[in-house]
């Protein structure tokens, strides 16, 4: 037994072994539409609106099978305790006015039947078959908005690492840049031309840019772990990115909104949909009085007999072919207000898709301008970040011209350091509106 237990525990070590090596080799490389594939497929809302489109489709095939014929089997045994006690007339004795106690059956009785149910007509059986149909583009339609909103998400976090990965580079450029005037300025100090305050200075703005990369290398690896939840990649995969962020450039936009029609959104269509569900409800209200009719058949047998071991030595057989009949003649004025809820609820819904078309068009002209300011401001950075630069570079050379201060030095640099963050933000801030711009347009399909 101590045997068997060690070899098992040594096959399940090796198993987790395997397993963990097989996690830790997981590396993808992915572009854009890489990770939005892979997301509806994987991404755990996209999985479940899967398993919600199916859930429809078998209540779709639940209000089909209302339709095929019911059959059901019934069993019944029962033992009489004491039976039952009729008074009739004494007829034995010709005394018909004298009554007398008799008890009728047996101690044990039993029966089997079986009955099939067909229905014929039923208006709520008919206008159900249609409303499950209507539920199935329902879920349809939230299976496709699901999808919608995973590519909005999934682009949104992308952008995000790409961004990260630019404003490293432009930290980077600034580090050896800086990097190089301290060494200038130390080499310049340890010959007497320049003074131990520079290279203080300039060290201080060297360790700054330092921290700053470290900074932005954590923000990079959580915009990656981001980037791999909204994907539906495990926390423990690798993940690398093929584009950068000039493969997206913000510019290739819209030039006018005028291009789009509500009827582009899903959203809209949903409403229309909750507009016909609601119609079949009041439809179905409005035909409750119409009568259902279904047919019948059954058979059976019933046993009895005073000692339980004889009870199913004979059996006596019954049948029935029949129709059932039912016909709704008055419900006191309950179906009158049913009827005229549902007429409510429909105009509702009507109201609703009428708001909805003017939240879209205010949606849409909300995102256009949006994107149309960080377009500016962006625009604006750039020749910001290239005017600062130019600055920054010529007061270098002025210092070690000997022209200018550290002071000098240190004030471009920080101007830089902030243009250059100025541009990230604007950079990402027109991404992001350009995305919410298409959405907003209906732009984004499934």
């Amino acid at each position: 037994m101590y045997r068997i237990t060690s070899l098992f525990t040594v096959i399940l070590l090796w198993r987790s072994f395997v397993v963990q090596a097989q996690v830790d080799t997981m590396s993808y490389t992915f572009n854009l539409n890489d990770c939005i594939q892979y997301a509806l497929t994987h991404q755990h809302d996209m999985v479940n609106a899967g398993l919600d489109k199916a859930y429809y489709y078998e209540k779709i095939k639940e209000s089909r099978g209302k339709l095929f014929p019911h059959a059901d089997i019934n069993g019944n045994f029962q033992d009489n305790l004491k039976l039952a006690t009729s008074l009739i007339p004494d007829i034995a004795n010709g005394r018909y006015d004298v009554k007398i106690p008799v008890q009728f059956g047996t101690k044990y009785s039993s029966s089997i039947s079986g009955q099939v149910n067909q229905t014929i007509f039923n208006s709520d059986y008919f206008l159900g078959l249609k409303a499950s149909k209507v539920y199935g583009s329902l879920g349809e339609k939230s299976y496709t908005r699901t999808a919608i909103e995973t590519r909005v998400a999934v682009t949104k976090a992308y952008y995000a690492v790409l961004v990260n990965e630019e404003n490293i580079r432009l930290i980077t450029a600034n580090q050896l840049q800086l990097k190089k005037t301290m060494e200038d300025t130390k080499a310049r100090y340890e010959v007497g031309v320049a003074e131990r305050i520079d290279v203080d200075r300039i060290m201080v703005s060297y360790n700054n840019v330092v921290t700053q990369m470290d900074n932005q290398q954590r923000l990079l690896a959580y915009s990656l772990e981001l980037l791999k939840f909204q994907v539906g990649l495990p926390a423990e995969a690798t993940l690398q990115l093929k584009e950068t962020v000039k493969d997206f450039p913000p510019e290739q936009g819209l030039k006018d909104t005028t291009d789009y029609l509500v009827h582009d959104r899903i959203e809209y269509s949903q409403q229309l949909t909750q507009i016909d569900l609601n119609r079949l409800s009041l439809k179905s209200k409005q035909l409750s009085f119409l009568p259902s009719l279904s047919a019948f058949v059954n058979y059976g047998f019933n046993y009895f007999s005073t000692q339980f071991s004889d009870l199913y030595k004979k059996g006596y057989g019954s049948s029935a072919l029949g129709l059932t009949l039912a016909f709704p003649l008055f419900s006191g004025t309950e179906r009158i207000h049913q009827v005229k809820e549902e007429k409510i609820t429909l105009q509702k819904s009507l109201n609703d898709l009428d708001y909805l078309g003017q939240q879209i068009k205010l949606e849409v002209k909300n995102a256009f301008t949006q994107y149309q300011n960080n377009m500016a401001l962006l625009n604006t950075q750039k020749n910001n970040i290239t005017l600062t630069q130019g600055i920054y570079d010529r007061i270098v050379l002025k210092f070690e011209q000997g022209v200018s201060t550290s002071l000098d030095v240190i004030s471009a640099e920080s101007e830089l350091k902030q243009a250059q963050s100025d541009y990230i933000n604007a950079l990402l801030n027109a991404l992001v509106s350009k995305i919410e711009l298409d959405r907003a347009m209906g732009k984004i399909k499934e």
